[in-house]
């Protein structure tokens, strides 16, 4: 990733978070109130359920958010998502993994690492191999030179 393309990214996310925070401080100022004053439970039903619905919007950003986030991990590694894991919000133009995608993409992405770590391992093993036996070698000389 470039680094002007790393920037914009962060400069979104960062904005897109802000974005969250006022949201839901806006929702919680909002139903503050309403949650004090309710004194049935039908009340605080009818309550809670134009709070649930007013918190939709966060939490469908929230779901973009972490779904961009791995969806870049996965890139790293060459991993493609097919359009069916993903889900489109066409009121408010959100896209976000559902949670059998996420779960796919997150299951892929642990094994690309496994795979990267156990090639890593495949390289430096004879490596490190030669090390050791030379530096037992030269253990062994200097104690046979060393002796009386």
């Amino acid at each position: 990733m470039s680094l002007s393309r790393w920037w914009r990214e962060q400069r979104f996310e960062r904005s897109y978070r802000k974005a969250i925070r006022q949201d839901l401080a806006r929702i919680g100022a909002t139903f503050g109130a309403t949650f004090k004053d309710a004194s049935s439970g039908n009340d605080f039903d009818v309550a809670m359920t134009a709070y649930l619905k007013e918190c939709d919007l966060p939490d469908l950003r929230l779901d973009t958010l972490r779904s961009r986030r791995l969806r870049r991990k996965a890139e790293r590694f060459g991993i493609e998502a097919p359009r069916d894991w993903w889900i489109h919000d066409e009121t408010r133009d959100l896209w976000y993994l559902t949670p059998d995608g996420k779960r796919q993409l997150k299951r892929r992405v642990t094994q690309e690492r496994i795979w990267t770590l156990k090639q890593w391992f495949h390289a430096l093993t004879p490596v490190v191999a030669l090390l050791a036996g030379l530096i037992g070698v030269i253990i062994g000389l200097v104690g046979i030179w060393r002796w009386p």
